[in-house]
């Protein structure tokens, strides 16, 4: 039988978080509004490693965000530039920013700005770059890359921003991810009805913008479905950053992996990782062409999401990802029952209208984890060897981190 449900006060740190209300407030350069961020800095995804340290897709992504920036002329003076540390590779959390696939953020690339407006406290992001197999997150740089880039930039942004500094209040994210969690999302491998409630909620200020810009912004957001994504993911780091450094909580608050590892962040040990080997593949969905030799894991922060209580966390909302991400509907609902065994609460805000509206399960502890055995699962996008997606899938985290965390916190640790 599953946990009962218990209150969110039983954990200062979930406290915390629920205290919260991300808004986002504005889409502009990373180096503008990103603490700390510099010219020759690239963030990319998971417990940071040594340069020498990242392979494959991370790696071709971040030399791609070096030429994107013109820090090099070429793929080997950017390789010996970031060699000899003229050009710095730093982790995307530690600079209040969440990453996607292989999370490079360069310092001209826009990001969404999500706040809470009664701290100050904010999460960065960057844009979903559309639709196409070749994206610079997915481990591809090339011309075609760079240009839409340069479109993101030059084009989308400062319509965005335009549109969003024009909306009569602040956008308030969790009201929109509330309705979608009914509509058919996870808000993580699925958003479909959250891109679309966003769209109607700015629809006033899009229809009085000027036309050009009017075009490419609705172009853009029905481009694909998975503009919200971004949003979802910078609000659940937002959430997430106010449970951090709360004594003695054993509540994840971050879960992300590189190329080569995977690690957690716990409330009590703020900026702390703790690392293990990288996730295995529960179940896959690939397109049609590829087959599981093709995988390759190149890094992801998106299971911020499920830090949160959504993703794979509320899995049972969005049935037809079964024909995307590999299983069946039964499948699903027994992964989602599953991760209740190792949260301490049942989430006052997103609910599963298939279990009754049960609220969806919250507060990662990795008490819970150690003693059960049982790891959480994360909803995330496949890459393949070659660059770009080539499906998407259900992954298990791997126990190690969490293990560790919990007989770190009974020596007193935190």
């Amino acid at each position: 039988m599953n946990r009962p449900a218990v209150t969110p006060d039983v954990d200062p740190a979930l406290k915390a978080m629920f205290a919260r209300d991300p808004v986002l407030v504005d889409v502009l350069p990373a180096i503008d509004v990103v603490p700390g961020m510099e010219s020759n800095i690239i963030l990319t995804s998971g417990p940071p490693l040594p340069w020498a340290e990242y392979t494959g897709g991370q790696r071709s992504a971040i030399v791609g965000g070096a030429l994107h920036e013109g820090l090099a002329a070429n793929e080997a003076e950017a390789i010996a530039k970031l060699d000899t540390g003229e050009i710095l590779v730093r982790g995307c959390h530690d600079y209040s920013c969440i990453g996607s696939l292989a999370g490079v953020t360069t310092a001209s690339m826009p990001v969404l700005v999500v706040e809470n407006l009664a701290t100050g406290r904010r999460a960065f992001c960057t844009l979903f770059e559309g639709a196409g197999s070749a994206r610079l997150n997915y481990g591809s740089y090339n011309d075609e890359v760079e240009r839409n880039l340069k479109y993101l930039s030059t084009v989308i942004a400062p319509a965005l921003s335009e549109l969003i500094r024009s909306a009569p209040e602040p956008i308030r994210l969790v009201p929109l991810m509330q309705r979608a969690l009914h509509m058919g999302d996870e808000l993580h491998s699925r958003n479909t009805a959250a891109s679309l409630l966003f769209l109607r909620e700015v629809m006033t200020q899009l229809v009085s913008m000027d036309a050009a810009r009017a075009k490419s912004l609705t172009d853009y957001f029905m481009a694909g479905d998975y503009f919200f994504l971004r949003l979802s993911m910078a609000a659940s780091k937002l959430l997430s950053d106010h449970m951090s450094g709360t004594p003695g909580s054993g509540i994840v608050t971050a879960m992300a992996f590189s190329c080569k590892e995977f690690g957690i962040r716990v409330a009590a040990f703020g900026d702390r990782w703790f690392r293990g080997p990288l996730p295995t593949v529960e179940t896959s969905g690939l397109f049609e062409g590829f087959t599981t030799a093709d995988i390759q894991v190149m890094g992801g922060e998106s299971p911020i999401t499920e830090t949160c209580g959504l993703g794979a966390f509320a899995q049972a909302n969005a049935f037809p990802l079964q024909r995307y991400q590999g299983g069946t509907a039964a499948d699903m609902v027994e992964r989602n029952l599953q991760m209740y065994e190792i949260v301490v609460a049942e989430h006052p805000w997103f609910k599963i209208p298939f279990f009754d509206y049960r609220g969806t399960p919250v507060g990662i502890d990795v008490n819970r984890v150690a003693e059960t055995r049982i790891a959480p699962l994360m909803d995330v996008g496949i890459a393949g060897k070659n660059g770009g997606q080539i499906g998407a899938g259900c992954f298990r985290a791997p126990l190690e981190p969490f293990v560790e965390a919990a007989r770190e916190l009974a020596r007193g640790g935190g």
